[in-house]
């Protein structure tokens, strides 16, 4: 088939799991942290979420924000319970924040076969992904998908600005995003005027965000596997 349009899609929690890796070490070391100080894992938990969140926004999202949150988050219980931070403590929780890093990601149901669908419908794929870019690439070419991708952005922060460099001087009219992130994949895309597909699934703090639901460029996918068809209706293609 010729060419038909182009194709930003988000990697993490839309095309492959991520967010659960993350949930469960994050339960891991709330646990942790809570036998070594005697605190409430609940506790633990909400602090470590909390430290996460500002951590990020202040570092980034480099693999090393999880582990600084997290050993930030123990010394401090370690030190309202009096008691010194423990190195062997701290060296496990390193270990625990560099599992969702290195996990070999599960595909989500319907992803590759929407991103060979996107190939084979015409659309230029680029995936649009935020990250850091040795991470990134990792995990798109552990995947097996790389074959129905034509291009691969990995951007340490998803921005409008950003998005305007990798879309360049291709048709907005002939663009879409795909993504769950309303911070990272949404916003930008309705900025820019091109068509947002929102997978609306769990995601974490750092991705919450109000966006114009209203705005006629905003469309909601319960999952990956919803975009062919809505693609083709506003491309006018066969699914």
């Amino acid at each position: 088939m010729g060419f038909t349009g182009h194709a930003f899609v988000d990697w993490d929690d839309t095309i492959a799991e991520n967010i659960r890796y993350f949930r469960e070490v994050e339960a891991q070391t709330s646990r942790l942290i809570a036998e070594r100080t005697g605190f409430d894992p609940a506790e633990v938990g909400r602090r470590g979420a909390e430290l996460d969140l500002a951590v990020a926004r202040q570092m980034g999202l480099v693999r090393e924000s999880l582990a600084t949150a997290w050993l930030t988050c123990y010394r401090e219980f370690a030190r309202r319970a009096g008691r010194p931070a423990d190195p062997a403590v701290e060296a496990e929780i390193r270990r625990l924040c560099a599992i969702p890093y290195e996990t070999r990601q599960e595909l989500l149901p319907g992803a590759a076969q929407t991103l060979r669908w996107l190939y084979e419908s015409g659309f230029e794929v680029t995936i649009w992904t935020a990250g850091e870019e040795a991470v990134q690439r990792r995990k798109i070419r552990e995947s097996g998908l790389s074959c129905w991708i034509h291009r691969e952005a990995v951007v340490p922060e998803k921005t409008p600005e950003r998005l305007r460099e990798f879309v360049g001087d291709r048709d907005p009219g002939r663009c879409f995003v795909v993504g769950n992130s309303r911070h990272s994949d949404i916003r930008p895309a309705l900025e820019l005027g091109l068509a947002a597909y929102h997978v609306d699934v769990e995601t974490w703090a750092y991705d919450h965000l109000e966006v114009d639901e209203a705005d006629p460029n905003y469309h909601r996918l319960s999952h990956i596997g919803e975009l062919p068809r809505l693609v083709a209706q506003r491309f006018r293609l066969a699914v």
